[in-house]
């Protein structure tokens, strides 16, 4: 098992209000998890249909032309999570943009720590 199928386990676990107090991770588990967050991208396509995730891994790497390939998870609603081989390939396409799919926009954000997704906010796009 991987450190992100690792990551993806812990998500799925929901303590009781009463359980919620006797656990805590240990501050190794938050640092390799804020590392791997670290090297994403968290995008969501405003489109008004769902998005293909096939279609949006072709085509953007078809027109990103990172050096290392980019992994593409999704997350929720048209809501994706871009793992970047290379910091120089991530920052190039977070500088890179205004990206599009689909003749809808892609909002690109780095990840704010490890939690909720729905923390993120996906109002600006630089231009």
């Amino acid at each position: 098992m991987d450190a992100e199928d690792l990551i993806k386990r812990c998500r799925a676990i929901k303590l009781s209000d009463e359980e919620e107090g006797r656990f805590s991770f240990k501050r190794s588990m938050k640092a390799q998890g804020e590392k791997i967050v670290a090297g994403c991208l968290i995008g969501k396509v405003l489109h008004t249909r769902e998005v293909s995730i096939e279609g949006l891994k072709l085509a953007m790497s078809k027109v990103w032309k990172t050096s290392r390939e980019v992994k593409i998870e999704k997350l929720g609603d048209n809501v994706f999570m871009f793992k970047f081989g290379s910091e120089v390939d991530k920052r190039s396409i977070l500088v890179g943009g205004p990206w599009h799919f689909d003749r809808a926009l892609i909002v690109l954000v780095e990840p704010v720590g490890i939690g909720d997704i729905k923390q993120q906010s996906f109002s600006q796009v630089s231009f």
